[in-house]
């Protein structure tokens, strides 16, 4: 079963994922969330972190030189297969996989495209967040909730109820 969720910057989607994983903790889980690094406020760039080791890395960042550029940032190629090798290792154990985020930074990297497709082919339970620049590439290949500010309450408990199914 692959779960996406898309909407708008700011709508939630990371948070939704959070209290997703608060609820399947106790079972096995794999994947990889790639939260803001901030300094005084202002955002510097992401870390990819590996869920299962918490293995982490800089995905990208205004503050580095080499790598492909998106808005303002510089995306770590290394360091997101770095990560995507990390998340291998507990992937064939897992039962849920969650990815925060499919989106343009991560898609840079092959290794990273490879093992989403694989991800998404498997029979395991997959919560995605996804960039909505994706969605026409991904909607066909799983149930896709688009999120805003105003149904993440309902949204959420949508999922949460499904997840405990």
């Amino acid at each position: 079963m692959n779960i996406f969720i898309t909407g708008n910057p700011g709508c939630g989607k990371s948070t939704l994922i959070k209290k997703l994983l608060e609820e399947i903790f106790n079972k096995r889980v794999s994947g990889i969330i790639t939260p803001e690094i901030r300094t005084n406020r202002e955002r510097q760039g992401f870390k990819i972190i590996d869920i299962a080791s918490g293995k982490e890395e800089t995905l990208a960042s205004a503050n580095i030189e080499p790598g492909p550029g998106v808005s303002k940032y510089r995306v770590n190629l290394e360091g997101i297969d770095i990560i995507m090798g990390k998340f291998l290792e507990s992937y064939e154990d897992s039962e849920y996989v969650v990815i925060d985020e499919i989106g343009m930074m991560e898609l840079y990297s092959k290794k990273f495209r490879e093992i989403i497709e694989m991800v998404i082919n498997s029979n395991k339970i997959v919560i995605a967040t996804l960039s909505r620049r994706f969605l026409r590439e991904f909607k066909s290949r799983g149930e896709v909730f688009f999120l805003t500010r105003d149904n993440f309450d309902e949204i959420c408990l949508k999922l949460v109820s499904r997840l405990k199914r």
